[in-house]
């Protein structure tokens, strides 16, 4: 499993979590925005394979960080909505927003590993 991803997340917890879990795999590439400024930052100035947005952040959400990545031309990048809101009607809403996927907090590592790599297994090869 190969490739570059971005993690847009405030909670310091969760992105140790993730990098420490990402560590063991040397093919991939774990880039950390910790608010919509610097997620906005990372899409305009980077190409990722797959970006996990968490949907609650201090300067807004993660739906703004969608927004403008799907405003970008070129291969559509895909995203995954990330939050400890497990209710129907937010999944509904990310999902009809744009969102690939909708994965809650806290993750599974099982399932979160799996679901890596269903789609970075979609990613060409470079």
């Amino acid at each position: 499993m190969t490739g570059r991803i971005l993690y847009v997340e405030d909670n310091p917890s969760n992105v140790l979590l993730v990098s420490e879990c990402l560590a063991l795999r040397p093919g991939i590439e774990l880039v950390t925005a910790a608010n919509v400024q610097e997620g906005l930052q990372a899409i305009t100035g980077e190409r990722f394979d797959l970006v996990l947005l968490d949907l609650q952040l201090p300067d807004g959400d993660g739906y703004a960080v969608l927004k403008r990545l799907r405003e970008q031309r070129g291969r559509p990048t895909p995203c995954v909505a990330l939050t400890a809101n497990a209710m129907l009607n937010e999944r509904n809403r990310a999902l009809e927003a744009g969102f690939d996927e909708f994965w809650t907090k806290p993750l599974n590592l099982p399932e979160f590993l799996l679901g890596l790599e269903r789609w970075l297994h979609k990613v060409p090869q470079h």
